[in-house]
């Protein structure tokens, strides 16, 4: 996992390298109205445009077939971003999750115990 610096600022647009070299366009904006954090995500011909940042293993698991990476929002208290200075206060943390990683994010909850269906 590799967190991200997220500051205070209502509107960012970063570039983060993944470990095959490539890069992910992330740009945030908050929308002080209504107290919420959204991104859009763009990687190769992959678009994810509108999506609230709220409190995930992986944001991003219904994409994890077309993208090689994921999005780990840990917010502390265990509630959801929703101020300015969430990220930059480091009440939530922003990582960028590589494809070992969202595999393992989603073997723990698609793997049930023996016996489950019985």
């Amino acid at each position: 996992m590799k967190l991200i610096p997220i500051s205070a600022t209502p509107r960012q647009r970063l570039q983060v390298p993944l470990e095959d070299g490539n890069l992910v366009t992330l740009t945030l904006r908050y929308l002080p109205a209504v107290e919420q954090w959204f991104i859009k995500v763009e990687y190769s011909d992959f678009t994810l445009d509108g999506c609230k940042i709220h409190n995930s293993f992986n944001m991003l698991h219904l994409s994890s077939r077309l993208i090689p990476f994921g999005i780990r929002i840990r917010v502390i208290d265990g509630g959801e971003p929703f101020l300015l200075e969430d990220f930059s206060s480091g009440r939530v943390q922003f990582f960028v999750l590589n494809k070992e990683e969202v595999q393992a994010i989603s073997n723990y909850y698609t793997t049930r115990p023996e016996g489950f269906y019985e």
